[in-house]
Order: C-alpha cells, then sequence, then structure tokens
C-alpha cells in the first residue's frame, strides 16, 4: 500500500458512520448495497478499498493488507491468494469483538511503500520500493 492509499482509507473512515460490518457497504437507511453504489454511506475495510481503488487494485491490497491487519501470512499452496485474504480481512472487519477504533487502529499502524534510491540503485537509474513504518 502507497502513502497515499492509506491516506485515502484513513480519510474515508475518519468518522464511525462511514464503517460498517457484515456487508461490504451500507445506505444511510443501513440497508446493505454494493460497495460502488451512488447510495453507499458506509463500507467495510475491503468494501472500502474497492471503493476508493477499484476491484484491479483492490485484489492486489488485499494480500498486502491482510499480512499487516490480519496477520495471514503468505502462502504458495492457495489456489486463490486474492479471495482469501478478502475474506480474511472481511472476518477480521465482521467479528463479533470488532470496534471501529480497533479497525482504524490497525489501519493507522499499516506500513507503506515508499520509493527510495540507494546509491547504487540510483547510479543504476533503478527505483527500489522500501517499507516503512509509522
Amino acid at each position: 500500500m502507497m502513502q497515499y492509499e492509506k491516506d485515502r482509507m484513513l480519510a474515508l473512515f475518519e468518522n464511525e458512520s462511514r464503517w460498517c460490518q457484515s456487508v461490504e457497504a451500507r445506505d444511510e437507511r443501513g440497508n446493505p448495497v454494493h460497495y460502488n453504489d451512488q447510495a453507499a454511506t458506509a463500507w467495510d475495510v475491503t468494501g472500502g478499498m474497492c471503493f476508493l481503488f477499484g476491484w484491479g487494485r483492490a485484489c492486489k491490497l488485499f494480500a498486502q493488507v491482510g499480512r499487516h491487519v490480519t496477520g495471514l501470512q503468505r502462502r504458495r499452496d492457495l489456489c486463490d491468494r486474492v479471495m482469501t485474504s478478502m475474506v480474511s480481512l472481511q472476518d477480521f472487519n465482521d467479528s463479533r469483538d470488532m470496534t471501529y477504533d480497533r479497525v482504524m487502529a490497525k489501519l493507522r499502524d499499516m506500513p507503506v511503500y515508499r520509493r527510495e534510491a540507494s546509491v547504487l540503485s540510483a547510479r543504476l537509474g533503478l527505483h527500489v520500493p522500501v517499507v516503512t513504518t509509522p
């Protein structure tokens, strides 16, 4: 996850009323809606990623965010890492004891990738992603 993506996630969920559980999104009456429905006013973590970044980018972020938010470990034997990661995030978001504050704390602590060139990579004109934590 890049810093601007993390910033957008935190901004989306800056108010507790914009976070929901048990569905990807809800309208202002609390009815379930699709994450990109114009009536959506609240999202779960995965629905929020899909809403902000689109399905394609969200699929790439599920595993990255899942590793740091839920502790999901990389497994090469899984036939569908995207769905496994997405379900892990949904289980985290929807657990009975989950709170808005806990979700936000995990998102705030999420490390981000930034491009930082080492001396050698700078000479070669390469950019190497570096993980930084808050």
